[in-house]
């Protein structure tokens, strides 16, 4: 019996050796909600666990994340969804095995005045570069509180991002914009109002990586995901731990700010990181107001979820489930 117990310890203690060379270069694209839970797997030091050295990176935008996963320069990036099923629809081995989350909270900011979504005719919008997520959806709303969107308001496209959007609220250059967690808190002590809070079904910190890299080191891939499904359910478990984590990442010392936002990521994190197909359906629509053929493609294509049904057969979630 001892020898057996000896033999498995060491197995145990080479197989760890085995994979801790395994490294990663992993790219984030913004300081998104979607991105924290891989902060704070990084941060836990648990992808180490799975014989994994990763280190990540922050590269601005998919622009810079598809180029460097196709490269070579980096094995995954998190987040970046419509870059990473553009590329794959432009014919890229781009693969997505995962996703972080299946919907973005957005609040709509008005003026104290603004009671409902119908007092929005005749107003002017604030809205960003292009026509993107929160612009779709609202354009939505709009149109189902019987508002045209070509003729009863106007769009005005603005640089610089939510703090843009904060900025014309308050010059009241704009009488309406779509602002994200924790920024309408800002927006909210500085006397604007909340009209309607959305929960948009949509794809948010997926996990992309290359075709080539699936094939070669599928193992590589497994432990990487079991790392970062376990960082997830330790950050949903250890909220003050977690803190830390997004304080250093955001740069933002403000707890109340921190708790906010902690509060509204565990509330729509994805715990099996599986994609909903309506959130599928809601980015491809997206893509498709600048790429047609996006309205051809399935929610299954450029999905390869065979590595997290592997993970599930082993009973690797049961276990984090019972901790």
């Amino acid at each position: 019996m001892k020898e057996f117990l000896l033999c498995l310890t060491l197995g145990f203690f080479y197989s760890s050796v085995l994979h801790a060379a395994d490294k990663m270069t992993v790219a984030y694209a913004t300081l998104g909600p979607a991105l924290s839970p891989g902060w704070v797997t990084s941060e836990k030091r648990i992808w180490g666990k799975h014989g994994l050295d990763v280190e990540l990176v922050y590269l601005g935008g998919g622009a810079r994340s598809v180029p460097a996963l196709l490269g070579g320069s980096i094995q995954l990036f998190l987040g970046s969804d419509p870059a990473s099923y553009v590329a794959a629809i432009q014919g890229a081995k781009v693969v997505k095995i995962g996703v972080t989350m299946n919907t973005i909270g957005y609040y709509l900011m008005t003026p104290p005045e603004i009671r409902a979504i119908a007092d929005l005719k005749g107003k002017v919008i604030g809205i960003g570069l292009g026509r993107d997520l929160p612009y779709l959806y609202l354009s939505r709303k709009l149109t189902e509180n019987e508002i045209d969107t070509k003729r009863d308001v106007k769009f005005l496209s603005l640089a610089g991002g939510q703090p843009a959007y904060f900025a014309a609220l308050k010059a009241g250059r704009v009488q309406a914009a779509m602002i994200t967690v924790p920024n309408n808190l800002v927006a909210e002590k500085a006397g604007l109002k909340v009209v309607a809070k959305f929960e948009i079904p949509t794809l948010a910190g997926g996990v992309n990586t290359s075709q080539a890299l699936l094939e070669k080191n599928r193992d590589m891939l497994i432990r990487f995901l079991k790392g970062y499904l376990e960082g997830i359910y330790f950050m949903t478990g250890n909220k003050e731990e977690s803190l830390k984590a997004f304080a250093k990442y955001l740069k933002n010392s403000d707890p109340a700010v921190n708790s906010f936002l902690y509060d509204d990521i565990t509330s729509r994190v994805a715990k099996d990181l599986r994609p909903n197909p309506e959130s599928v359906r809601l980015m491809l629509d997206l893509i498709a107001l600048d790429h047609p053929q996006a309205q051809r493609v399935s929610d299954k294509d450029f999905w390869d979820l065979s590595l997290l049904e592997e993970i599930q057969k082993s009973g690797f979630v049961d276990h984090l489930q019972r901790r």
